[in-house]
């Protein structure tokens, strides 16, 4: 007979597996409920479902915004100095509770500054329906290549690199969030010029998210890349919208 620790235990495993459905498995029926006479199968069953429902009803839905810059070689920098920058605004927002109920998690690709693989990462976001949107590529030439394919799938790409996001020199940043910055890198990086528009992207994306969920009630792609039409955000490297 199963108890009360082997049920909690279960659901638990069951939610580390990453099962995507609040449904019991054929094994773990085999395991606990086999011998149990109909009424205490149904009262074990009832149980457990009500455990593992209450279980996956507590965990907020996640929608994911794409990074592509070059990680790899000669403009390795302008990666990693996006990357913590992106991080950080990730960091800040889950830790206030996400927006709308969702959280938030950064999908970081490398194109190495390349034309073709700029397209297969541009490619690969644009088939994951999770993504609502891109910041990227940090290069024209790659910007110009991956630029078309977001545009198809109606997914918002924000030109990193590109006007309203622009370098800036990190002297010039405050001091809070250069602070904030060096806290997110493993080896204690000082903000570079690519930043504060990538953190800048971020927020843009943040605020596009509260205003798809109050205006439809809901955050995905289409909301947000509607959202984003006309919206401004008062940035560090000053007023940015999506072009």
């Amino acid at each position: 007979m199963v108890n009360g620790k082997s049920l909690l235990a279960t659901c638990y495993l069951l939610l580390a597996k990453g099962l995507g459905r609040c449904e019991l498995d054929h094994s773990v029926r085999q395991r606990y409920f086999a011998p149990a006479s109909p009424l205490r199968f149904t009262f074990h069953v009832s149980l457990f479902t009500l455990l593992l429902l209450t279980a996956c009803a507590s965990v907020p839905p996640v929608v994911k915004i794409g990074l592509v810059a070059p990680f790899e070689g000669a403009q390795r920098e302008l990666g990693y100095d996006a990357i913590y920058a992106a991080r950080l605004a990730v960091r800040e927002v889950n830790q206030a509770g996400g927006i709308g109920g969702y959280r938030v998690a950064l999908v970081a690709l490398d194109d190495r500054g390349d034309g073709l693989l700029a397209a297969e990462t541009a490619a690969s976001l644009t088939v994951d329906p999770a993504v609502i949107a891109v910041i990227g590529h940090g290069l024209g030439e790659t910007t110009a290549v991956a630029q078309p394919l977001y545009a198809d799938a109606n997914l918002a790409l924000l030109p990193l690199g590109s006007a309203p996001f622009i370098t800036q020199d990190p002297v010039l940043l405050p001091a809070d969030f250069a602070t904030a910055y060096n806290a997110v890198t493993p080896f204690d990086e000082t903000a570079g010029p690519y930043a504060a528009a990538t953190y800048d992207a971020m927020q843009l994306i943040f605020q596009a998210m509260a205003e798809a969920e109050t205006a439809v009630g809901q955050i995905d792609r289409d909301s947000v890349t509607n959202a984003l039409a006309g919206l401004q955000y008062d940035g560090l490297v000053g007023t940015v919208y999506r072009p």
